[in-house]
């Protein structure tokens, strides 16, 4: 497990909207003496949750926003199919990325915690693909 793995769920478990529940696992993780405050700050991982949980991705969340979804939300959801596709992925995160960032032409070289996210949504069996109203 990696430290965003840790996040999602911790920020599964709370019962507030999906920013506050991962500023929370962000502040358990702190107290825990888990991370950097630039790691337990990073972007991408945060995004990818709290976009995902906003537009009812995320078991026990209800969608809240009709904004379109945002980047890394939608990377992760790319993850998703993927992972349908091969379920071994979920163990190997480098080719994993490599096929997200084919598939949805991205140049940059690491997945930033998104896959961290999505397979922890996978593995607490927390993502709703029924959810699906969004375009990738």
């Amino acid at each position: 497990m990696t430290m965003y793995s840790d996040m999602t769920g911790l920020a599964l478990e709370q019962r507030t909207s999906p920013q506050q529940a991962w500023e929370n696992a962000v502040q358990t993780l702190a107290a825990q003496g888990t991370g950097t405050a630039s790691s337990r700050g990073k972007g991408c991982p945060k995004a990818a949750f709290v976009g995902l949980a906003e537009h009812g991705y995320i078991r026990g969340c209800t969608a809240s926003s009709d904004r379109p979804l945002r980047e890394n939300a939608r990377h992760a959801l790319c993850a998703y199919h993927l992972y349908l596709a091969d379920p071994s992925l979920l163990n190997r995160k480098p080719i994993w990325w490599q096929a997200v960032a084919a598939e949805r032409g991205i140049s940059r070289k690491g997945q930033n915690g998104v896959l961290d996210v999505m397979a922890s949504l996978i593995q607490h069996d927390a993502f709703l693909p029924a959810a699906e109203t969004a375009s990738l």
